[in-house]
Order: C-alpha cells, then sequence, then structure tokens
C-alpha cells in the first residue's frame, strides 16, 4: 500500500515554482484541503494558468485539480476566463485580505518583539509612526534604569535627528525628499546634528544600505538611539522601531550587536503586517500621515 507521504516524495513542490513552503500539519494534514492551497499559491505567483499548467505545477493529475478548482471557483475563491480556460485568483481573498490588513494593530502586533528587545537589554525600546512633520511615538517601553530617555507615546520628534526619524526617510521616494525637505528643513539640536542636505542624503544612503539608522548624539547631547524601519504589505515604510539609552551606556563598541537585534525585530514587525521581502516589494513607497493630533496610550 502506498502511503500519502511517499505520494508526496514523487510529486514537484508548488513551492518550487515560486510558491511558499508548505509548513507540515503533522497529523493534522488534510490531503484535500492541501492540494486546494497549493493551486491558490501557485495562482499567487503565476497570476493565471489553465488546468493542465496547474496540474502539471502541482504535481497531481487533472481530474482532482478540476473538482478542487471547481469548489474554489464556486465560493469566489479562483475565477476560470471562459474566453482562455485560464485560472486566477478570485475576488474573496481580496475581501479577506482587506478585513485582515484592516484590522491590523501596529501596537499590538509590535507589543511581543518590543518586550523581548527590552527584557534582553533593559534599555528604551521606541515604536514610532511617520507624522505630517515628525515621527509619532506609539509605544514606549522604558528602562527599568536611574538614567533614561524621557520620551512619551504621543510626543513628536524630528525625523532628520532621530534614528526612528531617518530610518523612515531612508526609505522615501527622492521625489518625497524633494518635497519635505524644503517645507520641514533640518534643525541644529546638537552639535552631532546633520543638517547639510549633502551630508543627509549621504546618511540616508547609508541607513539604506546597512539597514538601520543611528543617532549618535544627534538630537539630544548624551543620548543615543539605534533605529530599524518597519514595512506593510504594499511594501511601504510605515514605522520604525529603536533601542535607544545614554550614551554611557550605549557605546559605539555594542552598535554592532545592538543593531543585529533590532534588524531581526524590525522584519519580524515588518512579517506581521504583512510584508514579504524587499525584492518583492517593488518600487519605494510612503506612508506620511497628512495630519496626526493625539495618540491615545
Amino acid at each position: 500500500m502506498t502511503t500519502t507521504k511517499a505520494k508526496a516524495a514523487r510529486q514537484p513542490s508548488p513551492a518550487g515554482l515560486g510558491a511558499p513552503e508548505p509548513k507540515r500539519a503533522g497529523r493534522y494534514t488534510i490531503a484535500v484541503l492541501g492540494k486546494a492551497l497549493d493551486l491558490i499559491d501557485l495562482l499567487d505567483v503565476h497570476e493565471s494558468l489553465t488546468l493542465t499548467e496547474l496540474s502539471a505545477h502541482a504535481g497531481i493529475n487533472k481530474a482532482t485539480a478540476l473538482r478542487v478548482l471547481a469548489n474554489l471557483e464556486d465560493r469566489g475563491y479562483v475565477e476560470r476566463d471562459a474566453a482562455t480556460a485560464r485560472y486566477r485568483l478570485g475576488f474573496r481573498l481580496l475581501q479577506l485580505g482587506t478585513r485582515m490588513t484592516e484590522g491590523l494593530d501596529l501596537r499590538t502586533a509590535g507589543r511581543p518583539i518590543l518586550q523581548l528587545l527590552h527584557a534582553e537589554y533593559d534599555e528604551t525600546v521606541n515604536l514610532a509612526v511617520p507624522g505630517a512633520d515628525g515621527i509619532v511615538y506609539i509605544d514606549i517601553l522604558q528602562s527599568a534604569r536611574g538614567l533614561r530617555m524621557a520620551a512619551t507615546v504621543g510626543m513628536r520628534d524630528a525625523y532628520h535627528s532621530s534614528a526612528l526619524g531617518k530610518a523612515i526617510m531612508a526609505h522615501w521616494p527622492a521625489a518625497t525628499l524633494d518635497e519635505f525637505l524644503p517645507r520641514h528643513p533640518p534643525i541644529r539640536k546638537t552639535p552631532n546634528t546633520i543638517v547639510e542636505p549633502e551630508a543627509l542624503a549621504r546618511e540616508l544612503a547609508a541607513v539604506r544600505e546597512r539597514g538601520y539608522a543611528i543617532d549618535d548624539e544627534e538630537n539630544e547631547l548624551g543620548a543615543r538611539c539605534l533605529g530599524a524601519p518597519i514595512f506593510d504589505h504594499r511594501g511601504a515604510v510605515v514605522a520604525a522601531i529603536s533601542l535607544s539609552g545614554p550614551a554611557s551606556r550605549l557605546s559605539r563598541d555594542g552598535f554592532a550587536d545592538i543593531a543585529q537585534r533590532l534588524t531581526t525585530a524590525s522584519r519580524q514587525l515588518s512579517a506581521r503586517m504583512g510584508f514579504k521581502d524587499a525584492a518583492a516589494s517593488g518600487p519605494p513607497r510612503v506612508a506620511i500621515a497628512a495630519k496626526t493630533d493625539e495618540v491615545t496610550p
């Protein structure tokens, strides 16, 4: 008797054709449901395919594929073009995706990730979103140590001088920067603040290259901060996460370790917001709030 596992070993995986590698449900595996999801994943990658192409890519016979597709079509998960006999994803998936993204709450999704960073370093961890003229803190886990940063939820801060702000700005399109900077010229807050346009452009390029931003006493003397961007399902930069503390505790020698943990955390939160990867995100997008009056803790 041939087992389901043995059959699966002979069949090509849709993941090999660009679809995500399926997670194994073990004893809860339902074969026909797995086939249906494989077909949906293939249509996500290839946009439209014929029955023959779907059958070949999924490694299932045409009769089985036809039955599964008929049920998916009946419920609106796929559509069949009568003129070309090609299948594509249906509007039911769009409805479900829209409902999910509308229900995503950045603070709720980010809190467990912030808590891990906070527990590891016992320094202040921040989550901020872009506002019309600066970043807005939406969640803060304060350090328990005596000397700590004094930001509060709802507080605004400058883009150009903060690690959070630079992490966001670095992923704006050039046109957005060209429009924003003349209306909000950088103000020198400390001797280290970068205010010259050419120097700021080089700094933002460096942020993009390494994946995180550094505020080396640029926003406040005696304080340092590292920040990394958060992207959503569209590839838009919608927030940033940072770890901040006094310069006496956040030495430059420790930046590499903090940066590695911070960028890992930012990728995890971006994934929770639906972001896939930079290669799939297309051209840079921007999400700047037109007006942010109040954030409730």
